[in-house]
């Protein structure tokens, strides 16, 4: 929810800790990116017919999540030298702005994300960046400490950390590429290099809409 004159946001119970909020970027890349390129959606469209989710409708939904992802670190007092840092703060800030930068290049062909959303897009993609720039400066170099309530270090108990999405896959139908050709929405796939997300090895991947953007 956004900040308003008759509603705070900073109310202890409602504000969320970094790792419920790296879970929240996770579930965003897992489940909501690529509704609009998985077909016919039923929470859509009139009667419960379901039509595709327009590509728009997908970036402001996840947009007004995302900024609240970054105004819940701020309420936190996530800010770099003099305040909070840590290395969830890093990685969800890297995956928002990572996001702002796909955006900005996958829906360039759309007249109404050019004349309406651009420059917005833009102006959260610096204050994204301008929240990183503070952790990376972060005088007690805490940008790659992870918080004291995540779990302990592979150094420590054996135990590792994870990161990114909890899943191998892109929930839902596997989408199609930019050609129209169908991805391949499987973490068994054969050949690796072929998969959404994820790598040889396994583990946690990061979703297939964030990787895109390394193409930019």
């Amino acid at each position: 929810r956004r900040s308003a004159a008759d509603f705070k946001l900073d109310i202890p119970e409602l504000i969320r800790p970094p790792l419920v909020l790296e879970r929240v970027c996770g579930y965003l890349e897992e489940w909501i990116m690529e509704r609009d390129r998985q077909g016919i959606d039923p929470r859509f469209g009139v009667g419960g017919s379901g039509v595709v989710p327009p590509p728009l409708d997908v970036y402001q939904f996840i947009w007004d999540r995302t900024r609240m992802v970054r105004k819940d670190f701020i309420l936190q007092n996530f800010i770099g030298t003099g305040g909070n840092c840590s290395a969830v703060a890093v990685r969800c800030h890297e995956r928002i702005a990572r996001w702002h930068a796909l955006c900005e290049h996958q829906l360039s062909h759309l007249n109404d994300f050019i004349r309406q959303q651009s420059q917005q897009n833009i102006q959260e993609l610096g204050a994204t960046m301008k929240s990183l720039n503070l952790y990376y400066d972060d005088a007690a170099g805490r940008a790659t400490i992870e918080d004291g309530d995540a779990p302990a270090s592979s150094s420590s108990s054996g135990q590792v950390h994870v990161h990114g999405c909890q899943s191998s896959i892109v929930m839902g139908k596997s989408p199609k590429d930019y050609n129209g050709e169908s991805l391949m929405n499987a973490s068994e796939s054969v050949n690796p290099s072929n998969r959404i997300i994820g790598n040889a090895t396994g583990g946690s991947g990061t979703a297939e809409p964030e990787m895109r953007g390394l193409y930019i």
